[in-house]
């Protein structure tokens, strides 16, 4: 089965886990956040585990916040110019993570009230368009996370 690449406020967050890629991703994220401004930072760990993979992508995770299997909270908006990005066998590349914790509306991307106080589970996704095939798509986590 084909990853997603993105998905809207309800849907299952276990569509952008499935299948297998070249692809591997690792993250660093707080472990508990407080309201402040609505959003929280990490970082993602991009590690090519196959054949050079060589294309444009955003120098900023696509970052989503689950409960109970289902996205709760949808990426920030992002005004980023695509960069460059060529990835060898084994190669890594780091990208910032910025999430938020507002509540996104079913069916939709809007954002609304804070999240209630909870646990949460963070995924990020970065999508690579290559220059000669289909786009990667990298994904990981889930990673917790508690909001107070």
């Amino acid at each position: 089965m084909e990853r997603a690449a993105t998905l809207a406020c309800g849907e299952r967050i276990e569509a952008l886990l499935g299948g297998a890629g070249p692809l591997a991703m690792t993250g660093k994220f707080p472990a508990r956040v407080h309201g402040g401004d609505g959003t929280f930072t990490g970082t993602v760990t991009v590690t090519n585990t196959g054949h050079r993979v060589s294309g444009v992508t955003s120098p900023e995770a696509d970052v989503f916040v689950a409960q109970a299997g289902k996205v709760v909270s949808t990426p920030l908006p992002k005004d980023l110019i695509a960069r460059q990005i060529n990835l060898g066998p084994g190669d890594s590349q780091v990208f910032s993570a910025r999430g938020g914790i507002r509540q996104c509306a079913a069916g939709g991307s809007g954002v609304g009230e804070m999240l209630p106080s909870g646990r949460y589970a963070v995924v990020a996704v970065i999508v690579i368009t290559r220059d000669d095939g289909p786009a990667v798509v990298a994904t990981g986590g889930p990673w917790s996370l508690e909001v107070t």
